[in-house]
């Protein structure tokens, strides 16, 4: 939502394909190869921008009408594109107000104390995900977090450092997973993540490092005393896709499961999810 693609080359081919194509989609309703958007200069030394449908399956839709197989259509500022399930707009910007969209989508996709994703961003992540792991038949782990007794800590140190401790609690999950993982604030003092092509076992151990991470961790006390510190602990549950559940809803429920369990049996530890008979 929001995410700018700049058309800095003479022809920016879209599809599913990531080794075909210049703007991949991880969308199943779209093609392989899809579309086209290429640019014309005409004799007054503007540029113009087409758009053309490459043969796809389910076709190319400029404000509302579909072009023809193998026919190109003028661009025109304003103009709505749809192509498989995504929506585009072609819109002619400056620099100033291509900065101010990356502003808008920033604040869209991002959560402002954490600069971690958004629930709603992570939930369309986790939808891409399932797609893809479905089509390629990967496993993928998901893990719900929550800091422990963080009451205590708001109660204790006060909303500031409370603030605090979730910044450092998202930058210490963020280092400690892979780069490729996916990680939001959930809510809260509740934080998720997305671990893809990782099978349950890999997914408790990484689960397992974050939970040590945090323990070890020496999180700011104060605001005026750089050298007081508090520890903190986090709990932790897993599920697992396709073993545990096939869709988004059920895989966090799962997730969230397993996160009660580590609450109820003492906290400061991991648990997974596993189904009841």
């Amino acid at each position: 939502m929001g995410t700018v693609v700049r058309i800095d080359r003479p022809k920016l081919t879209i599809g599913r394909d990531s080794d075909a194509v210049d703007l991949p989609l991880d969308d199943d309703v779209s093609s392989r190869v899809h579309a086209q958007i290429f640019s014309v200069t005409v004799d007054n030394g503007d540029k113009q921008f087409w758009i053309s449908d490459l043969g796809s399956t389910n076709g190319t839709l400029l404000n509302g009408f579909s072009i023809p197989q193998q026919e190109s259509r003028l661009l025109q500022d304003g103009d709505k594109i749809k192509i498989g399930r995504q929506l585009f707009k072609f819109a002619m910007l400056d620099d100033l107000e291509v900065e101010y969209q990356k502003r808008v989508h920033e604040l869209i996709v991002h959560d402002d104390l954490t600069g971690l994703l958004t629930r709603k961003s992570f939930s369309l992540e986790l939808d891409r995900e399932l797609v893809r792991s479905q089509r390629h038949r990967h496993e993928f782990c998901t893990l719900m977090m929550d800091i422990d007794f963080f009451k205590k800590v708001n109660d204790t140190y006060g909303h500031l450092i409370g603030s605090e401790v979730l910044r450092h609690t998202a930058k210490v999950i963020q280092q400690t997973l892979r780069d490729s993982d996916v990680l939001a604030r959930y809510g809260g003092e509740e934080f998720i993540a997305i671990l893809p092509e990782t099978p349950k076992p890999r997914g408790v151990e990484a689960a397992e490092r974050v939970r040590e991470a945090i323990e070890k961790y020496d999180f700011p006390a104060s605001i005026h005393n750089p050298e007081a510190y508090l520890h903190i602990t986090i709990s932790i549950g897993v599920s697992e896709f396709p073993t545990d559940s096939e869709t988004s809803n059920t895989l966090i429920e799962g997730a969230d499961l397993a996160l009660y369990e580590a609450k109820q049996t003492g906290r400061n530890r991991v648990c997974l999810f596993t189904k009841k008979e």
